[in-house]
């Protein structure tokens, strides 16, 4: 008789704690570094491993002498988007750190477009800025509820993407096809 109710404790526990992994940080994160140290780690972080995939993407940092450090997020030249930390001192030896994500350009609609995909990348970006701060390697595990829940928004155009492949594969082996038949009955011979 207790099995179920376990069970449903065990799943809405689950639930609740997916939810809040594929939801990034309105308020920010409060460290115990105080801001001068938290900007200069921040101005040498890197974007997050294995978030965007494996075309080359050029970044730049820009720390201000304020309570803001850009990453901004280029490929072939064109800004895709800018990661922004906002900085706020708690006290002398801590800081609340707030990270924002806006699109460039069309980029920017296609993040206002898919929310969830906006989500994951601010999520990864929060525990890049986590693992910078608090001095310990990044962890990829921390961003999965919000990878899961990108994929699963982005499930119809990665179909959509696959069927494009398909379809393109199955036209190229049809023109082989046909090109053999004709270099046959043409007496041509490889």
């Amino acid at each position: 008789m207790m099995k179920p109710l376990y069970l449903a404790v065990l799943l809405v526990g689950g639930i609740s704690v997916y939810l809040v992994g594929i939801r990034p940080n309105a308020e920010g994160t409060v460290y115990r570094v105080p801001i001068a140290q938290a900007r200069q780690d921040l101005t040498k972080a890197d974007l997050p491993p294995f978030v965007f995939g494996s075309q080359p993407l050029d970044v730049q940092v820009r720390g201000s002498i304020d309570s803001q450090i850009a990453w901004i997020v280029r490929r072939n030249g064109e800004e895709l988007f800018r990661y922004i930390a906002q900085l706020k001192a708690e006290g002398d030896a801590a800081t609340r750190v707030k990270v924002k994500l806006e699109g460039a350009g069309k980029y920017a609609q296609k993040l206002s477009d898919k929310p969830e995909i906006r989500d994951m990348y601010l999520i990864a970006m929060e525990e890049q800025v986590a693992a910078t701060l608090e001095r310990r390697p990044f962890e990829m595990t921390r961003i999965y509820p919000a990878m899961s829940a990108a994929t699963v928004a982005n499930m119809g155009a990665l179909r959509s993407s696959v069927d494009q492949a398909a379809a393109a594969s199955e036209q190229a082996a049809r023109k082989n096809i046909e090109k053999a038949y004709r270099d046959e009955a043409a007496g041509l011979r490889r």
